[in-house]
Formats: C-alpha cells, sequence, structure tokens
C-alpha cells in the first residue's frame, strides 16, 4: 500500500515541479492545498496534540507538496514518509527575493527569531537586508524541517539532482506500485519550469551577505551538498 507523504523544504525548491509529475504518474500529490499560511489552524492543531485526530487529508489524495508543512510533521500519523527537498541557497535566495516575503505571520510563528513582516515592508529594505534575512531563513527552516521529521522515514534529496532514477527512488520508497516504462515517459514530456515566472536578479550574490551569515551559510550549504 502507498505510504501516504509529505514533500517540503523552504520553498521556491520546485514542490510544484514534482506534485504535478507526481500527479500525472496517478500518484495523486496536491501542492498547498491542506498546509497554507493559516491552516491547518490552532482547533485542529491542539486536538492534534491532544490525540483527539491527526493531521492527514482525506482520500485519494496520497501526498502533499508544502513549505509550510514543516512544522507541523509531529503532528502527523507516525508512518508519513517526509521528503525533504533542497534547492541551492542563492538560487532559493533569488526566487524568493523576486516573489516576495508572503506569509510573514507563518514564518515568525514558527521562527520566532524572525520579524513579522509583510511584504511591503519586506521590499522597502535595501536588498543586501532582504538577502540576508532569506540566507538566514533557508538556514532555519531547512534545520526545521530535519528536527520535526525525527521519528519519521525520511529522505533528502537536491532538486538540482532530482533525475529519471531519483524519481524511481523515489516512487519505490513510498511503495506506489509503477511501470518504468510510462515513468520515463510522464518524466520526459512534463517541463521543469511549471512554476517559473519573471526574471531573478543578477546582482543577487553571496557578497551582499555578512560576513557572519555567509559563513553559517556555506556550513549549512555544505551538509547538504552544497560547495559555496
Amino acid at each position: 500500500m502507498t505510504k501516504r507523504f509529505v514533500i517540503t523544504g523552504c520553498g521556491r525548491s520546485g514542490t510544484t515541479y514534482i506534485a504535478r509529475l507526481l500527479s500525472e504518474l496517478g500518484c495523486p500529490c496536491n501542492h498547498e492545498v491542506f498546509f497554507t499560511g493559516s491552516r491547518p489552524g490552532r482547533g485542529t492543531e491542539l486536538m492534534a496534540r491532544l490525540g483527539a485526530r491527526e493531521l492527514r487529508w482525506s482520500s485519494p489524495t496520497i501526498g502533499e507538496a508544502a513549505w509550510e508543512a514543516a512544522p507541523w510533521l509531529p503532528l502527523m500519523p507516525d508512518d508519513t514518509h517526509v521528503l525533504h527537498q533542497l534547492r541551492h541557497p542563492l538560487e532559493f535566495i533569488r526566487s524568493r527575493q523576486k516573489k516576495g516575503w508572503v506569509h510573514g505571520r507563518f514564518r515568525s510563528r514558527h521562527l520566532p527569531h524572525f520579524p513579522r513582516m509583510n511584504k511591503a515592508r519586506f521590499a522597502a529594505l535595501p536588498l543586501p537586508e532582504q538577502a540576508d534575512w532569506l540566507a538566514r531563513f533557508w538556514i532555519d527552516w531547512n534545520a526545521l524541517v530535519e528536527e520535526r521529521a525525527r521519528g519519521k522515514s525520511y529522505l533528502r534529496y537536491r532538486i538540482e539532482d532530482f533525475d529519471l532514477a531519483k524519481l524511481n527512488e523515489m516512487l519505490t520508497w513510498i511503495q506506489f506500485p509503477h511501470d518504468p516504462d510510462t515513468v520515463e515517459q510522464v518524466f520526459s514530456q512534463l517541463p521543469t519550469n511549471v512554476n517559473t515566472r519573471g526574471q531573478k536578479r543578477d546582482d543577487i550574490t553571496l557578497n551582499l551577505l555578512p560576513e557572519e551569515t555567509r559563513s553559517n551559510l556555506a556550513s549549512a550549504a555544505k551538509r547538504y551538498g552544497y560547495h559555496l
């Protein structure tokens, strides 16, 4: 039986593409439907913490891809499989800066050392300060995923390494029955830029970051296989 799974990370890392790819293979995977900036909600969270209910979505959906899922992982059924999807930190910073700082209250709720910035306030910051906040978020949110995934089946990968072999590994890991030929056909036909819009700023570089943040980012990135 296919295992219920969550694909999460710090966002802007290709989760839209992976969710669509899996769904087109017949493995229904929503993208930011069950988990959004304000859900599952405090009442649902309290009931889950008290053991009165589990955080789970209705069938036939099997998986959910959402960066917002990270804080809720401990409240999900024990057999939930967690896929931790990463993207090169500099590419994340450029992509998130382009989209802006949304769900600021949600971010600060789960990372209390982050201010409750809205999108307008973030956009008004000087570019180096924007890059600094985004670099620190990449470090801390990915660490949060690892912390909250403890005790569950956990698979981590970089979106830059995602290929046909990794897709087949993922499908086998969640125990989803699949035909390799069909998988190859769907994989080769679906474009990877399904959620790419606009032009990212190429003047956002690591040199914009304060020395301490740059050092911390390099250490965290190295842990995940990135060399800055």
